[in-house]
């Protein structure tokens, strides 16, 4: 014979239920996922928007090396080499402002050149991802990048999907590679050593964690 539930016993459920929830938002806040506008001039003027989700497990481990630490930004090279380890991500970066693709071009081949300091690609490999890219984005040239235009990334270990609409709606490039390389390259513009994007995304980091340890 069925016995009904009691009413206690559905409240005790959802609230443990409501728990886990809200525990599995304050993990994906802290971080696996990040809405990040990068200023790029002295004037404080916004140049791009990054929308980043981590995939896999990395924000479990990078979550449970930081909450509770007493000072968790000691751990900034510990948690950008977690990042850059990633194997699965959705990259999607909204520009704010206009400029001409030479400039575009010139301030990626200036990543892959800090990127290639580090060690985290060859000279080699600088010189092919960055006549790669020359080559990808060449149907730009006549528009340029404009304010509005997205760029997107889906990482699936070493195979980086990208595609490019244009303010208006029309998608100018649409194609993936496959190479450890590209895989580097990305990440590395955001987590590298030097990257313009590394402080900001590790502040946001640290400071949810420090939200989420402390129980707020």
């Amino acid at each position: 014979m069925h016995r009904p539930v009691p009413l206690l016993a559905w409240i005790v459920f959802a609230i443990l239920t409501v728990g886990r929830a809200e525990a599995q938002e304050s993990r994906a806040r802290c971080c696996a996922h990040f809405d990040y506008v990068l200023e790029k001039t002295i004037f404080k003027v916004d140049a791009v928007r990054l929308d980043l989700t981590i995939r896999d497990e990395t924000p479990d481990r990078v979550e449970e090396l930081v909450t509770g630490r007493a000072d968790p930004r000691a751990w900034s090279d510990s948690v950008a080499a977690m990042y850059l380890g990633v194997d699965r991500a959705s990259v999607r970066m909204t520009f704010l402002r206009s400029f001409g693709l030479n400039r575009f071009l010139d301030a990626n081949r200036d990543v892959m050149e800090k990127l290639a300091k580090a060690g985290l690609i060859t000279e080699e490999e600088l010189e092919d991802l960055d006549a790669e890219n020359r080559a990808r984005f060449a149907g730009l040239a006549e528009d340029g990048i404009r304010d509005g235009d997205v760029i997107e990334h889906e990482l699936r270990g070493d195979t980086v999907t990208t595609r490019y609409t244009d303010v208006t709606g029309a998608v100018r490039i649409d194609g993936l590679l496959v190479g450890s390389a590209e895989r580097r390259m990305l990440l590395g513009s955001l987590f590298g050593p030097n990257s313009e994007f590394r402080n900001g995304l590790l502040d946001l980091v640290f400071t949810r964690a420090a939200t989420s340890g402390s129980g707020e």
